[in-house]
Formats: structure tokens, C-alpha cells, sequence
């Protein structure tokens, strides 16, 4: 590896706890950065990091004056170059308080026009190893009209667990995570990814979780006893910009079904249409994520406050009382910033973003 990849693969560990797209964005910019400050050369590689652990291998090339951009899963070449390097910007053990607000609008009633609930829900998130996260997340309701005794009208626990990346190689990773889950479950959770190819990847999720909520005598925790499962094939479609995920399994009150998700990505925009059947009943709506927090939220010292990298929205039909009543297609969220466009490591997907971004089609 040339000087210049070296210093490109040190300047990118400074971006590791950005946002998706600032974190491609600064790829970008250090990318052009590099290329000024080396004229000469031709080549550099660098690998993108998510809490200490590599994600994806980029790989740029000048010819006539051209950078051309490639991504793929080949990150350990990379690290074995860098072991040698100082790591500088570490942020271990240093906490992330993101204030994230819930809006829920629920137009089920015939008495009222809707159901509304504003929540705050701040997150107080570290990293204290590699491929660690720790995740406290309490929920403040603030508006609403919601009967009482719903947990929701209730101070809440939304996320307090630890997540670990327990397995990562060019091909195959795992993650497995513990505690309180959204939207009131406990239990584990672990997942099993394969990266195919830069477009395809299909991931097999577990789920072993009980219930978790508040009502008028305190706080109610069972014993885990639910099993879900899921297998899911994700296909990014650069053409068009689609990413389209389909999963089968088994939900979290025991209905055997499958969803269908179609995301068209926008730049730093996602938007996407699904539907579900479960248990012979059907349900479909449309989801959205857009930026939220700012492309730039650097750290500057051992606590950093910021809004989330984006902001999500899912609208369900909840087609029929008895998918309403039974809680069928039902799923839980892990984390508190799950959506498809944060922490989407697709390679099709980062390499499109790059090459847009080098040709000055994205600022």
C-alpha cells in the first residue's frame, strides 16, 4: 500500500460515528483532499468503520484526470496495512445523547378524529469496546390523547441494552444484543448476515422476547417465551435506485407470514411503499426516512448532544379488527435509530453515492 492509501484509511477513522451520509459525504471530501494534496497519485484505499469495526473496502482510481470508485466486503487486507497506524479521534467510551421525538397518529376511533401521542425519547449511547454498543433510552410522553393505561401514557424504558458484533469477515457477520426493546419487549436478540455480492445480502434474525410495559400498578416484566424468526433477502438495484427487501418467518406473537419492502433512495433521501401477510390477513402502508440531525456533528469533547441522523416515519392500513386485536405482523426495533437508511452498509449502494459525489452530482 502506497503512503497516500495509508493516509487516506487514518483520515476515515475520524468519521466512523457520523452519519450514514456525512460519513460518505466525507469520504468524498477526503478523497478530493488526498488527491490535491498527491497529485501524483493514482490510487487510494480505505476502509469505513461502524464502532471500531470495518464495514466496507473502497477503492478509488484516477484515469485521465477521472476518479472511478469502487466498494466491496474485502476489508481485512486493508486492516492487516493498518495495524501499524495510530488510530487518532477515538471515541470510546465517550456518550452520544440524541434526542429523538415520537409522534404517533392512530385514526381507528369513529368518536374522535385521531389518537395522538408526542413523546420525547433521548438516548444515552457509548461504545466501549470494538463492535460494542450500549443503548439507554427512556421515553417522556408530553401531548397526547390517549386513554390512560396504555404504556405509552406512561415514563418508560424504549431501549436499554448492549449490542456486540461477535463475528466479521469479508463474507459473514453476526451481532447479538440483550434487554429492553421497542416497542415494550425484553429478551435477546442475534443476527446472521451474508454478503453475496455488493447488491445481495440475506440475513437470518432470531428473537427470543417477553412483555415489558407500564400500567396504573408499575412496571410489568414477563419471562421471555415468545420465538420469532425472520429470513430476509435484501437487493439493491442501482439502475433505479431500489431496495427491495423481502422476509419470511415467523413474527413476535407467533404468526407465520412474510413483508415485502420497496425503498426508492433519493441521495440522502429514502422512500418506500410495503405490505405484509400474515395469519390469511394483509396489511400495507408506506414508510419514509429523511436527514434530521445535520451532515456534520462532529465531537469535541467526552459528551456530544445532537438530533438523529434522520427522522422515520411508517404508515400502516391495519386492514381488519382481527390484525389490529391479535397483534399480527407484529416486530419489535432493537435500536432506536433503525431505518433503512441509517447504518445500510449495501457496497452497490455506498459506491453509487461515492461516484455521484466525485462527479459533483451530490453535495
Amino acid at each position: 500500500m502506497s503512503e497516500s492509501a495509508s493516509l487516506m484509511v487514518w483520515y476515515m477513522l475520524l468519521w466512523r460515528q457520523q452519519p450514514i451520509v456525512a460519513l460518505l459525504g466525507g469520504a468524498g471530501v477526503a478523497l478530493n483532499k488526498l488527491a490535491a494534496d498527491f497529485p501524483d497519485a493514482t490510487m487510494f484505499e480505505l476502509v469505513i468503520l461502524e464502532y471500531k469495526v470495518p464495514e466496507v473496502h473502497v477503492h478509488a482510481v484516477k484515469e485521465h484526470g477521472k476518479w472511478t470508485v469502487g466498494v466491496d466486503y474485502a476489508v481485512d487486507g486493508v486492516m492487516d496495512n493498518l495495524k501499524m497506524v495510530e488510530q487518532l479521534g477515538n471515541s470510546t467510551g465517550k456518550v452520544d445523547v440524541t434526542f429523538y421525538p415520537m409522534v404517533s397518529i392512530d385514526n381507528h376511533r369513529f368518536d374522535k378524529l385521531c389518537e395522538y401521542l408526542v413523546c420525547l425519547a433521548p438516548s444515552f449511547e457509548t461504545t466501549l469496546w470494538k463492535g460494542n454498543r450500549v443503548t439507554v433510552q427512556p421515553i417522556f410522553p408530553v401531548a397526547g390523547n390517549v386513554a390512560k393505561g396504555s404504556s405509552d401514557t406512561y415514563v418508560h424504558l424504549g431501549v436499554a441494552s448492549l449490542q456486540q458484533r461477535f463475528l466479521n469477515s469479508n463474507r459473514w457477520y453476526g451481532d447479538i444484543a440483550g434487554g429492553f426493546f421497542l416497542y415494550d419487549r425484553v429478551g435477546v436478540h442475534a443476527k446472521l448476515g451474508y454478503k453475496a455480492n455488493k447488491n445481495l445480502g440475506l440475513t437470518l434474525q432470531l428473537g427470543l422476547t417477553g412483555d415489558a410495559y407500564v400500567d396504573g400498578d408499575g412496571y410489568n416484566v414477563s419471562k421471555p417465551d415468545r420465538f420469532n424468526f425472520m429470513l430476509k433477502a435484501d437487493y439493491y438495484e442501482p439502475n433505479t435506485r431500489l431496495q427491495c427487501s423481502l422476509s419470511a418467518g415467523r413474527f413476535v406473537y407467533g404468526g407465520y407470514g412474510a413483508r415485502l419492502d420497496c425503498t426508492r433512495h433519493f441521495g440522502e433521501y429514502a422512500i418506500g411503499l410495503y405490505g405484509i401477510l400474515t395469519g390469511g390477513e394483509h396489511n400495507a402502508g408506506f414508510h419514509f426516512a429523511i436527514p434530521f440531525g445535520g451532515k456534520s456533528q462532529r465531537r469535541k469533547g467526552a459528551l456530544r448532544l445532537r438530533l438523529p441522523q434522520y427522522f422515520d416515519w411508517e404508515y400502516s392500513m391495519v386492514s381488519y379488527y382481527k390484525y389490529s386485536f391479535e397483534n399480527m405482523g407484529q416486530e419489535y426495533e432493537e435500536r432506536p435509530d433503525k431505518n433503512r437508511s441509517a447504518h445500510y452498509w449495501q457496497a452497490g449502494y455506498i459506491e453509487q453515492y461515492l461516484q455521484k459525489f466525485l462527479d459533483g452530482q451530490i453535495r
